[in-house]
């Protein structure tokens, strides 16, 4: 039996100055990846950058936030020189506060977070929008459980997959890591599920510290496992600089 035509996939530019050289012209799409770091590394103005590539290139796009205000997130986005109100002025941009979500849990009447529901909603937002990009900005607090890590793994990989099949976005999570730990992720089992990771640190670099992003994983790329430093730009946000 022949097989058929092997199913290829576009890509996504990230927005990301020198990095879409590296993994074979940007994110696969309709695929989820994961940023993650430690405080300060830059994993919001990664999204931004994201979210804003799209935008330059007519693609409408979601930004969910959990641990921060929608006005900081656009005020963030001001001092970075990106004015973010033109484009939720003509509703090509979305930002959701998702706090509403965590409202019966906090009250104790929910044990925990509904996939489908969460899923569904989105799509409705996305839908009005026509978004091609998503971001969710952490996805631990989505996750939200207290069982056994099969349980945990199955929950993750129900939102990941549903997300990827129904809403036909290229999503990017944000991961919180905790400082001086190794661990990607909060329940660690996120960065299996995922399409890739992008890791950000500050490292110390003789006498200073400097910024830096490995492509830790990229299904379906040829990955160089190089670490680059980078600078955060006004105007420009993140911008590769050399090897580390």
């Amino acid at each position: 039996m022949e097989e058929g035509p092997a199913l290829t996939r576009g890509r996504d530019g990230t927005g990301i100055d020198g990095l879409d050289a590296l993994i074979e012209g940007g994110f696969q799409e309709r695929k989820a990846y994961l940023i993650c770091g430690e405080p300060g590394t830059g994993k919001t103005t990664f999204c931004l950058q994201f979210l804003l590539k799209g935008l330059g290139q007519g693609e409408p796009g979601v930004y969910v936030t959990i641990d921060e205000k929608p006005s900081h997130l656009i005020e963030d986005a001001q001092s970075m020189g990106w004015d973010l109100a033109p484009h939720l002025d003509r509703k090509e941009l979305l930002i959701l506060d998702a706090s509403p979500y965590f409202t019966n849990l906090r009250l104790g009447k929910e044990r925990e977070l509904d996939v489908r529901q969460i899923v569904s909603d989105l799509g409705k937002h996305m839908k009005s929008l026509g978004a091609r990009r998503l971001v969710i900005d952490p996805v631990a607090p989505l996750i939200f459980k207290e069982e056994g890590q099969a349980v945990v793994m199955e929950y993750i990989r129900s939102l990941i997959f549903s997300i990827e099949d129904n809403l036909g976005c290229t999503a990017l999570f944000t991961s919180h890591m905790v400082t001086g730990s190794e661990r990607l992720s909060r329940f660690g089992v996120e960065e299996f599920i995922v399409s890739g990771i992008v890791l950000l640190r500050i490292v110390r670099a003789q006498n200073r510290y400097i910024r830096t992003l490995f492509v830790r994983k990229m299904r379906g790329t040829a990955l160089d496992l190089t670490e680059y430093s980078f600078d955060i730009v006004r105007g420009r946000g993140i911008v590769l600089r050399q090897a580390v």
